[in-house]
């Protein structure tokens, strides 16, 4: 990947993310504790899944030319593809690995908490599943489909965004109908840093993010799969 990564907002929040659980517990970490969280093998294999899905890309094979806001959302569909579907929601929000992320995010909602099975919690355990086994998978595939100008891309960019949005829809909806049991609602709006993070950042703007973003990214792929539907077919002679 070129330098032009990191300017991508979407890369930098997903690096924040790695750096917040450590930055919230640094004064009780040891030194030993920092380097096992980024060198625990589900780090390791995410991020070595991330470049080799770039290296498989654009070195196996002849790849097209992208405009600046087609290689944007290319990274959108990588970085979401193996650091927030397979890694944090797939890995540490399912199968509860890493145990320093596993503790921020029982801070982000404490359905995560829950021990697969229990009942408060499945929702998101099903949620995060069908990202580790099937979303993540499939964002990494529309990143080669869009750096290889493959037909399917569009298809493939709509079913990813519908799937998105309709994910946050169900693990916000669920907390929303019951009441907000296992968020941290700042109701008070203290705005404080636990809130701002844990809260306003993770949660509103997080899942406005997962909301507005896969629903305008969706409905222009599904508006190209039309016009495409639409033209007439030539014939050959």
């Amino acid at each position: 990947m070129s330098l032009e990564v990191l300017f991508d907002p979407f890369f930098l929040f997903c690096v924040s993310c790695m750096v917040l659980p450590v930055w919230w517990e640094f004064p009780t970490l040891s030194q030993q504790d920092i380097l096992d969280f980024y060198l625990h093998p589900s780090m390791l294999a995410a991020w070595g899944l991330l470049l080799a899905t770039v290296f498989v890309t654009k070195k196996m094979g002849k790849t097209v030319k992208l405009s600046k806001g087609e290689r944007m959302r290319a990274r959108w569909y990588l970085l979401n593809g193996a650091i927030i579907h397979i890694l944090l929601d797939g890995l540490v929000g399912a199968h509860k690995i890493n145990p320093l992320m596993v503790r921020s995010y029982n801070r982000l909602d404490a359905r995560y908490g829950f021990e697969v099975g229990n009942f408060d919690g499945a929702l998101v355990h099903i949620v995060s599943a069908v990202e580790l086994y099937l979303k993540g998978p499939v964002c990494l595939a529309l990143y080669y489909a869009f750096h290889r100008g493959s037909p399917h891309r569009d298809v493939l960019e709509f079913f990813t965004c519908v799937t998105q949005a309709y994910g946050t829809i169900v693990y916000l909806g669920q907390e929303a109908l019951s009441g907000m049991p296992h968020f941290d609602v700042d109701y008070e709006l203290t705005f404080s840093l636990y809130h701002l993070l844990y809260f306003w950042f993770a949660v509103v703007i997080g899942c406005v993010l997962y909301l507005l973003f896969p629903t305008y990214l969706g409905y222009r792929s599904y508006m190209r799969i039309v016009e495409a539907s639409a033209r007439p077919v030539s014939k050959k002679k």
